[in-house]
């Protein structure tokens, strides 16, 4: 008995130190990245890192731009299925992972996305991107949300994982 009322009391502290987020809270801050950003390099020998979000299809879904109007142009898709946060990335090598949102390691702050499978590729071959993480300034200064993200992606080539990308963007519009 004291063994179980220990880990209860446990579980409550480790959940109240990291607050969690539902996938319907963390969409609704997503729409809220409706705009332009901008930021350096993700990686050496990348343009400048810009992304634009727009909320699409009745509010019932987010696309992301990114490197907008460039060959290296990409689009990620951020929608709610049956309670689900998902996202689609159409990537510039040709596939299409799919990521679900990770409410475990999320926080109101830190939204975190899995692989979940993809088309046109082989996860334990293909290059592909495998995790999301898109961190969101913890005190927006404006009703618009925040006005500095942090994104970071995570890819997996040969079934490993690979050195990833990361950039801080700043709203522009």
């Amino acid at each position: 008995m004291k063994l179980l009322l220990t880990l209860a009391l446990l579980t409550t502290a480790a959940s109240a130190a990291q607050p969690s987020v539902t996938p319907s809270a963390a969409f609704e801050a997503i729409k809220k990245l409706e705009g332009d950003w901008r930021g350096p390099a993700m990686m050496k020998g990348m343009p400048p890192a810009h992304s634009v979000f727009r909320v699409t299809a009745a509010g019932s879904a987010v696309q992301e731009i990114i490197f907008p109007g460039t060959k290296m142009e990409m689009l990620s898709v951020y929608h709610m299925d049956k309670g689900n946060l998902l996202m689609t990335h159409y990537c510039a090598l040709g596939n299409q992972p799919h990521m679900k949102f990770n409410a475990a390691k999320s926080t109101p702050t830190e939204f975190v996305f899995d692989f979940a499978g993809g088309t046109n590729l082989n996860p334990r071959h293909d290059r592909h991107m495998h995790s999301v993480h898109l961190i969101q300034e913890a005190q927006p200064k404006s009703k618009r949300g925040a006005q500095k993200i942090q994104f970071s992606g995570a890819s997996w080539d040969g079934g490993k994982e690979q050195p990833g990308c990361t950039s801080t963007l700043t709203r522009r519009k």
